[in-house]
């Protein structure tokens, strides 16, 4: 027989349980409890919105193009198929996970960018900039402060507008490592 709320002999929480209830208070304190001025959270936002859907990525890919560099097509290749297919896989995990985003699953947190239609676990923006400065890198090794600099603030960017929860962007991170780590072992970069 279950205990009564508020007895002493409840059933602690679970381990997954603490850890969710952890990730939303994380969470919700950098959403709306630090502050958010304008002139930080309104480019943060635009770079943010930018990034929807691998833009910044793509655009990155043809980077190769306006230089001149050579085998141009190569190289955007080589950036923007692990982003396209860490996106594309993201959203079908994103389909069976099924966590709301923030502002869904909270209707009292403000909405401070525009949400995008899909699920919030895990963060596409995390992993498709961790696979977009694994391949961008391996290009331009002299890039990768610059890179993992961006990966930081678009990561930081979704949780600070709730757009995320952190452990999705954890998540988004991981997955993107994953990917990007086995795209530049097994696919040889057009160097």
């Amino acid at each position: 027989m279950p205990s009564a709320p508020g007895s002493t002999d409840a059933v602690p929480p679970t381990l997954p349980g603490r850890l969710d209830r952890l990730d939303r208070e994380l969470s919700r304190r950098a959403a709306i409890g630090w502050p958010h001025p304008r002139w930080f959270g309104w480019p943060l936002g635009a770079l943010s919105l930018i990034a929807n859907y691998g833009i910044v990525w793509y655009v990155v890919s043809l980077l190769p193009w306006i230089f001149g560099e050579p085998r141009p097509l190569a190289k955007a290749l080589y950036v923007a198929v692990p982003v396209t297919i860490v996106e594309a896989t993201g959203f079908l995990i994103k389909h069976f996970v099924a966590r709301p985003r923030p502002p869904i699953a909270d209707p009292s947190q403000p909405r401070q960018i525009p949400l995008p239609p899909s699920k919030s676990f895990p963060s596409s923006h995390a992993s498709m900039a961790v696979v977009g400065t694994f391949t961008v890198g391996t290009l331009y090794p002299a890039a990768l402060p610059a890179l993992v600099a961006l990966t930081l603030v678009l990561s930081f960017s979704r949780v600070y507008l709730g757009v995320h929860y952190l452990g999705d962007v954890l998540g988004g991170l991981v997955f993107g490592l994953v990917v990007g780590a086995l795209w530049v072992l097994l696919v040889p970069a057009p160097l």
